[in-house]
């Protein structure tokens, strides 16, 4: 009975799922929501406190499947180092629009992108291929550089700090052990609320309903709407604080 229900659950999935194009346009529409409300919304008139909070919850989903977007791109890259060229390339370019737009400053120190956090996450996923293995020295190898990439997401302030750096990890476990998608996001989304609210829930729902397919997709395109959209906000918030 569980082996028939597991089939048909996977069908389901093939049929009815969405594809990673699907799963990244939810990420960017909830993260141009979230966006908008800590930057342009505080400075509109007739603002309330309700309004931004449902903004900003919205905005809890998009993060989570980033990260799983990212596992995924990790496992089925054919180039893994020019992957983290263009995550790094895009995280020097949206750096100035991400301050304008969040701090409202053209230069700080104290806060970096959401880039950084995932060439971050990228790199000690590539580490850890290299140690991967149950012998004491690989556990040991596995546990520093852990303990390692973790201490930077913290110490750099990159976006989601040592919490987005966990997460990554954690699918990257998921994935290497062949768990089930349901394990995977459930386990995921129980690390999440340890910090965040229960409106995360619905990336994890998405990513449940992930099918595995690529998608229609012009991958440069999502690569470029992060700073694009930082850098109108940026200029918005800039304007109608004055």
């Amino acid at each position: 009975m569980i082996m028939d229900w597991v089939e048909v659950n996977k069908d389901m999935r093939e049929r009815f799922g969405i594809s990673a194009a699907v799963l990244k346009w939810i990420a960017v529409v909830s993260m141009v929501i979230d966006h908008f409300a800590c930057s342009v919304y505080p400075c509109l008139e007739g603002r309330s406190a309700e309004t931004y909070t449902v903004l900003r919850n919205i905005g809890r989903i998009a993060f989570p499947i980033y990260c799983y977007l990212l596992v995924e791109g990790f496992f089925h890259t054919k180039n893994v180092w020019r992957y983290l060229r263009n995550l790094l390339l895009f995280a020097v370019i949206s750096e100035i629009p991400f301050n304008m737009a969040v701090f409202g400053q053209v230069f700080y120190l104290k806060g970096q992108n959401v880039y950084w956090s995932l060439a971050l996450g990228l790199l000690a996923m590539i580490l850890l291929k290299y140690v991967d293995g149950f012998g004491a020295w690989q556990l040991l190898a596995q546990g520093a550089v852990i303990a390692v990439f973790l201490f930077l997401g913290e110490f750099l302030e990159v976006d989601y700090h040592w919490r987005g750096i966990a997460c990554m990890i954690l699918f990257y476990y998921l994935q290497k052990l062949h768990v089930r998608q349901a394990v995977a996001t459930a386990a995921g989304a129980v690390a999440f609320l340890l910090y965040e609210n229960p409106t995360v829930l619905f990336a994890f729902a998405a990513i449940f309903l992930y099918n595995g397919k690529r998608g229609r997709q012009a991958k440069y395109s999502f690569y470029a709407i992060y700073p694009l959209h930082l850098l109108v906000f940026g200029v918005l918030r800039l304007l109608l604080s004055r």
